[in-house]
């Protein structure tokens, strides 16, 4: 399916909110960009839910010093589902550890009564 541009422009700046939400640790903003139900599959495997991932943010658990996203490319699913793909160069402190890694992003946003939001998640580490 081939999404309109306005679709496209859409989810390219819902992404760039949700990089500099996660950037400052904005539980508010994150909360707003994530589906109550969503699902997200971390690079160790582990299964979060919205409130798992936002208490990551909340607790201070994650702090991100840098985040750059590349690479992204955006398809439409169908007129309410998009699948997005990117690369995210990060560094930061995770559970009192420091790190720098980069990471590949698979996401699908749902179009909701209140605008696009996150439905799933999955990241991996990548070279």
């Amino acid at each position: 399916m081939i999404a309109a541009a306005g679709v496209l422009d859409a989810i390219a700046a819902a992404e760039e909110r949700l990089r500099l939400a996660a950037l400052a640790g904005d539980v508010a903003a994150l909360d707003a960009l994530l589906a109550d139900d969503m699902v997200f599959v971390d690079m160790s495997g582990r299964i979060l839910d919205k409130q798992a991932d936002l208490d990551l943010h909340r607790s201070g658990t994650l702090r991100l010093h840098r985040v750059a996203f590349s690479d992204l490319r955006i398809r439409a699913l169908d007129a309410q589902n998009v699948h997005t793909v990117l690369r995210a160069d990060a560094e930061g402190v995770a559970g009192g550890v420091p790190f720098t890694m980069a990471l590949r992003f698979s996401r699908v946003w749902r179009l909701t009564a209140s605008g696009w939001r996150v439905a799933a998640i999955h990241s991996c580490a990548i070279a």
